[in-house]
């Protein structure tokens, strides 16, 4: 069976300047090089959202010369398991799949060789040597949904989700929450694109639910739904609306319509668990990365400070520390 996937073989770094200098890592030039394997989620590199913010990490890697990455981009869901069972048969020092549509693709490549080490993004598979690291989007969503509520004039706001599922609408929930925290009597209309995992990757889709939304008076728009949303962030730049992006920072795909974006540090659960390999303090267990950890963050553009007046940035430092402390 022909696997549809392309495979990307970079010499890439394990150094982690924000956390640790270099030398805290276990990888010395001596040792054999430390060797990691990552399949991305559908849709590949440009995505402007997860896989992008994942192949942040993966830069972040590339400074230190004793670590080696395999990065594959799966051409649909069916190449996700052959990508992680490839990988696996050159018996790498870990693996990591990367968002909900690997869940059981590595469920079953983990079972398989019990003796390698696998992450999982953004879902849980409970094998002992499964990490799966989660980000708390109801926490980041939350703040997305506050920026969105302390600024809209119209007292309309919208969502624009991907696929129907628990995780997006995990994502509807925080946003919901957040925008009633601080503007009760606003409206939230929601939209999703589909309820297949294609819904992740219709653009034409999503230029058409945004222009929806905003004839109902949405001035911003939040989007959980991978190229999707560059559809809505198209509409947004015919428009008067204003967007929230999410996964990495999108505001340079619209300077000025893109206001903030709810942003999943991938890298840092990277980070994390290559360090779990590297100082043999590797298991299989779930680990939640939310915004006290820096796991999740709103990245404001710099096209829109001007949104930021005194009596905003303080309603904004008054929800972290709702978050914080709650």
């Amino acid at each position: 069976m022909e696997i549809a996937f392309r495979l990307l073989l970079v010499l890439l770094t394990c150094v982690f300047p924000c956390i640790r200098p270099p030398a805290a890592l276990a990888i010395s030039a001596s040792s054999d090089p430390m060797k990691v394997g990552i399949v991305l989620s559908i849709g590949g590199l440009g995505d402007n959202s997860f896989n992008d913010a994942t192949y942040a990490g993966i830069q972040k890697l590339r400074q230190h010369p004793n670590c080696r990455v395999e990065v594959i981009e799966p051409g649909d869901v069916s190449s996700i398991e052959p990508a992680l069972e490839f990988l696996s048969q050159r018996k790498l020092d870990l693996i990591v799949g990367v968002g909900i549509f690997a869940n059981d693709p590595i469920r079953q490549v983990a079972t398989r060789h019990p003796d390698l080490a696998y992450a999982l993004f953004d879902s849980v598979v409970t094998l002992p040597n499964v990490q799966s690291i989660l980000f708390n989007e109801e926490e980041g969503s939350f703040y997305a949904g506050a920026f969105a509520g302390l600024l809209s004039k119209s007292g309309t706001i919208g969502f624009l989700g991907g696929m129907v599922s628990p995780v997006i609408q995990g994502f509807e929930k925080g946003f919901r929450n957040g925008i009633a925290f601080v503007n009760p009597k606003a409206v939230l209309i929601t939209r999703y694109a589909g309820d297949t995992p294609e819904a992740f990757n219709v653009p034409d889709i999503g230029y058409r639910l945004g222009k929806e939304l905003a004839a109902q008076q949405a001035d911003f728009i939040f989007h959980a739904s991978g190229k999707t949303g560059l559809g809505l962030i198209k509409a947004a730049r015919q428009g008067t609306f204003m967007v929230i992006g999410v996964d990495s920072d999108q505001s340079v795909l619209a300077p000025g319509k893109v206001a903030a974006s709810m942003v999943k540090r991938l890298d840092v659960a990277l980070d994390k668990v290559v360090r779990m390999v590297s100082e043999h303090r590797f298991k299989g267990g779930v680990l939640t990365l939310g915004f006290a950890d820096a796991g999740i963050e709103l990245v404001i553009s710099r096209f829109n400070k001007n949104l930021l007046t005194p009596i905003i940035q303080e309603r904004l430092r008054e929800v972290e520390s709702f978050l914080l402390h709650k």
